[in-house]
């Protein structure tokens, strides 16, 4: 076995969750899901008050019915009951949707802001932290790119177009509206 010199592999590492979670584009996107979340619980909860009565007031009423007749409301409120239930595990699941576009549109975004903070960092590769056994300290570059993200992409708050409704997403920037006038200036880009 030789003592050769180990050639040097610039190597960086991320934590991808938090550049995510942390960046004005994550943020802006835990927000407002988490809003339309608050929405769809205190719907889901007087929805569940509703039902709640209307299932006393039916049991109230099964001793002034023939069992024919009882049977058929019961089984007509369950019905309704999996019907409701499944329209909001739509609507959650929906929720869901709407965050995993939003990080794969994130996702899409942020390669020019890495690169810039690879080169910064004097690295040609990068590996998501959770892949790293072990590292020296100053191998990870979460913040700077979290940093560099959201000076490069910032909140990112153009809506993802929802697939089951007829939106047209408008950017908040004037300047990167698709009729926007090219600048010539190679740093402004």
């Amino acid at each position: 076995m030789t003592n050769a010199p180990i050639a040097s592999l610039p190597v960086a590492t991320l934590d991808q969750d938090a550049i995510f979670l942390r960046s004005l584009f994550g943020i802006r996107v835990q927000q407002e899901l988490g809003a339309e979340r608050t929405t769809l619980e205190a719907e889901n909860r007087r929805i569940e008050a509703e039902l709640i009565a209307e299932e006393l007031a039916l049991t109230e009423e099964r001793s002034l019915l023939d069992a024919a007749t009882f049977a058929q409301k019961a089984d007509a409120f369950d019905a309704r009951v999996q019907k409701i239930r499944q329209e909001q595990d739509r609507k959650a699941l929906a929720l869901q949707r709407k965050f995993e576009q939003e990080r794969q549109r994130f996702l899409s975004l942020i390669g020019p802001a890495l690169i810039e903070v690879l080169r910064a960092a004097g690295a040609s590769v990068l590996l998501d932290r959770d892949a790293v056994i072990f590292a020296v300290e100053g191998v990870d570059i979460t913040e700077r790119a979290i940093a560099t993200i959201d000076e490069l992409v910032g909140s990112g708050s153009v809506a993802v177009a929802d697939p089951e409704a007829d939106n047209d997403p408008v950017p908040d920037d004037p300047a990167t509206a698709p009729d926007a006038t090219p600048t010539t200036d190679p740093d402004a880009q």
